[in-house]
């Protein structure tokens, strides 16, 4: 991870914890952050997809200690608002597009120590499912 211009981006993370009735929140700076949206034209109407990578580098900060990264998860560019749980069901993809889902988590090891973590969503021809690693 020598260039580091490619992790000048800040993201914020969004964890729903419902047995706290909370959602907390994590801003991260230092990461690399690409997020689009796909369409595809078909017979039956356009396709639409995500896509999402996010990469942050275990010398931004430690995951697991710093913060925590699930599927399900939501990241938001940029230093994102604080979410009421109350309005959590509605801080989705389809209601704001600045919103992303994780589906995967990843972390990379380099000589027996964690490097850096990976997460992100695959795009589909139905638009979800990390199934699509196969495809």
């Amino acid at each position: 991870m020598r260039n580091r211009s490619l992790y000048a981006q800040t993201v914020t993370v969004y964890h729903g914890d419902a047995a706290a009735g909370q959602v907390v929140r994590t801003v991260l700076r230092g990461v690399f952050w690409q997020h689009g949206r796909r369409r595809t034209p078909g017979a039956d109407g356009t396709t639409a997809g995500e896509v999402l990578l996010l990469v942050v580098p275990e010398t931004t900060a430690h995951y697991g200690a710093d913060y925590t990264l699930e599927p399900g998860d939501r990241l938001c560019p940029g230093e994102g608002p604080d979410i009421p749980w109350a309005d959590w069901p509605a801080f989705v993809p389809g209601a704001r597009a600045e919103v992303a889902v994780i589906q995967y988590v990843l972390p990379m090891y380099r000589g027996g120590a964690l490097h850096h973590l990976e997460a992100g969503a695959w795009w589909t021809g139905s638009g979800t499912g990390a199934h699509s690693l196969t495809n």
